[in-house]
């Protein structure tokens, strides 16, 4: 439903609407029928905004299931554009009820049964069935038609790498044996060294005292 600058309705307008004051939108003698989503369209100099607001009427009276194909979960049937999705009223009333469709609160279609052949992006919304007699008026309840959700693809670990400190190759850990023992041995030579030298300093010193 559309509204242009000056306030003059546009399409899906039933009369019942009005602009009110700073542009909100007021529904006078709201009915199930007006459950579905409203969009506001804001045009500047600077250019075009829009926004959409779903909208469920809650009714009194109990809701009557729908049968559906695919079946809906919850309320809701997720299918693939271009497949065919089936909504029918199943529910028996005494005097035959005339049976009207709404899709977002805008009525679609007639009769028993609501065929929707090659699904497309303008039918993906929210539908109901009002059926209607001499005695009563029954609503169904609201189904909601979506795309199917992406299914979340399990993220792969990733490989830990080894921590460079402390792991070796092969290569690496003999080369490092190696060098350990060379250090070890150089180590032993040296304090041998040592030692030999300060016996032979003692030594001299005695002989120079005698």
């Amino acid at each position: 439903m559309i509204f242009s600058p000056e306030g003059l309705p546009g399409p899906a307008h039933t009369g019942r609407e009005i602009l009110g004051t700073q542009g909100s939108l007021v529904l006078r003698n709201v009915t199930a029928q007006d459950s579905g989503s409203y969009t506001v369209v804001l045009e500047t100099s600077r250019g075009r905004r829009s926004a959409t607001k779903q909208i469920h009427v809650k009714n009194s009276l109990q809701l009557m299931p729908l049968k559906t194909f695919p079946a809906a979960i919850r309320g809701v049937i997720q299918s693939e554009l271009n497949y065919s999705v089936i909504l029918q009223w199943v529910v028996t009333m005494d005097s035959e009820p005339v049976l009207s469709w709404a899709f977002n609160g805008v009525p679609c279609g007639m009769g028993e049964k609501l065929f929707i052949r090659r699904l497309s992006w303008e039918q993906l919304g929210t539908y109901m069935c009002i059926a209607t007699n001499s005695k009563k008026q029954l609503v169904s309840e609201p189904v909601t038609i979506s795309l199917p959700e992406p299914i979340a693809q399990p993220t792969e670990a990733e490989p830990m790498e080894p921590d460079p400190t402390l792991s070796l190759s092969g290569g690496s850990a003999i080369g490092l044996l190696v060098a350990g023992i060379l250090g070890a041995g150089t180590l032993i030579a040296g304090m041998c060294f040592t030692i030999i030298q300060s016996l032979r300093t003692d030594r001299q010193r005695k002989g120079i005292c005698s």
